[in-house]
């Protein structure tokens, strides 16, 4: 496995940038630091899953990148979602960390 360290602070970058869009118009104060904080986290990893890392073997290294980009698009949209809905704490760090383990459970079997 290699990963692109310009991709990799790419990913970081725009990770920051939407991280900055979600605290900014969070709803909830309660919630303005959690979704910022792992919302970026989730957002960065599955960005990075998508543009910077590669597998020697080309038919997996596909099947990472398409499932990369299928969760970053779904936690990216889920994070827009709870920015500007009324959702409690348990249930957005139950289904973020969930979706972000499920993510990394399929993309290290791809990699094995």
């Amino acid at each position: 496995m290699k990963i692109n360290p310009f991709f990799t602070i790419l990913s970081l970058l725009l990770a920051v940038l939407v991280s900055y869009a979600l605290y900014s118009y969070c709803r909830t104060e309660e919630l303005k630091w959690i979704i910022t904080l792992l919302g970026g986290v989730s957002i960065f990893l599955t960005w990075a899953g998508t543009l910077a890392v590669s597998l020697p073997d080309r038919g997996r290294n596909v099947n990472l990148r398409v499932l990369s980009g299928v969760f970053a698009a779904l936690i990216t949209g889920l994070q827009i979602v709870f920015t500007f809905s009324a959702v409690t704490m348990p249930t957005y760090t139950l289904i973020t960390g969930a979706l972000l383990i499920i993510w990394l459970v399929i993309a290290y079997a791809i990699a094995k």
